[in-house]
């Protein structure tokens, strides 16, 4: 009996030793080499072979990269800085619209304060239209005042030049500033 035993147990030792030696193999790669050659090894391949990882059953378990031509490196690397963008894009959303919650308790609250940001931007737009309406009308006083005084063949005096000029510079800045908060206004209507 106590020689069934010990041999139940080289048996056990034995089926122990075969499991370990078969877990513990390393992968297998396989890959063709520059003259064009199927290769084999445990290692994988150097350089820019391509190839693929066996496992020890010969199922392929992931496809190795290389030997990539300098238009598919380029490409690989144009869809990785594009899937980056994207994802920061993602994050920066993501980081807006969690402020965007902290910030306030509904979306009524949202409509609300853009609602009150559309007003004063309203009312400037409105403020800045006056002001250009007066600048353009003493500007067309300045003008026909001019020519009157050319008709008579009096000289324009050099105060009414630069009024005018001053009169000109003043319209196209109130017109460059609506339209700067005519922008503002469409983006802040456009957010919610």
């Amino acid at each position: 009996m106590g020689s069934q035993i010990m041999s139940a147990e080289r048996v056990a030792i034995a089926a122990i030793l075969a499991l370990t030696v078969g877990a513990t193999h390393g992968a297998l790669y396989k890959w063709v080499d520059e003259n064009g050659r199927v290769q084999y090894s445990d290692r994988p391949p150097a350089g820019d072979h391509g190839g693929v990882e066996l496992s020890n059953r010969g199922i392929v378990v992931k496809k190795l990269e290389g030997g990539l031509t300098p238009e598919q490196k380029k490409a690989k690397e144009a869809e990785a800085a594009r899937a980056k963008a994207e994802r920061a894009k993602a994050e920066e959303q993501h980081r807006q619209d969690t402020a965007l919650l902290q910030s306030f308790s509904n979306a009524e609250e949202i409509d609300l304060r853009r609602d009150r940001e559309v007003q004063g931007l309203n009312a400037t737009i409105a403020n800045l239209r006056s002001q250009e309406k007066r600048v353009s009308e003493r500007l067309a006083d300045d003008r026909t005042r001019a020519e009157n005084l050319q008709k008579r063949n009096e000289p324009v005096p050099d105060c009414k030049t630069s009024s005018a000029g001053r009169q000109h510079r003043r319209s196209s800045v109130s017109r460059s500033r609506v339209n700067s908060t005519r922008s503002m206004r469409s983006t802040t209507s456009t957010r919610a």
